[in-house]
């Protein structure tokens, strides 16, 4: 009886087990899933922001691999109108809404304190990407200060 039990117990229990089939999806289809675009390339950028002295705005630069002299390199990666003055903004936030509108997203941040550790100042790092099609999009929409004085 013991064995008969311990049979049926076997075969139920092997009835229950469920196994997961992979969805596979037919290569002409590939093309068709929405916001996949095989040409297109994830690209990086740092986003660094400095407290300014005496006001509650950040100075804003972005870093995406442009050549920049040494001495320049904050300054010359400045986000700037297009008369060339430089965008103070709000917060990190504003400047992260800014940069969002031309399909730039968040990756992730850090701070480099400046000073001891009593001091609570520092440069905020943040790391933003964007799937372009092509490198000519990793400015779309913006203009840093080399730019804008064409080098």
């Amino acid at each position: 009886m013991k064995k008969i039990i311990l049979t049926l117990a076997l075969i139920a229990s092997s009835m229950t087990v469920i196994a997961q089939d992979a969805i596979q999806v037919p290569p002409a289809q590939v093309s068709e899933v929405e916001g996949f675009n095989p040409a297109s390339k994830r690209v990086y950028a740092l986003l660094s922001g400095s407290p300014q002295l005496f006001s509650s705005k950040v100075k804003v630069a972005i870093d995406f691999g442009q050549s920049t002299s040494w001495l320049g390199a904050m300054s010359e990666s400045m986000i700037v109108d297009e008369n060339g003055k430089e965008i103070k903004f709000n917060s990190m936030i504003d400047a992260m809404n800014y940069l969002g509108q031309f399909g730039w997203k968040f990756a992730q941040a850090y701070v480099v304190p400046h000073g001891d550790k009593g001091d609570m100042s520092g440069t905020v790092y943040w790391i933003l990407y964007k799937d372009v099609d092509d490198y000519s999009q990793i400015t779309e929409g913006f203009i840093t200060k080399r730019q804008q004085r064409g080098h």
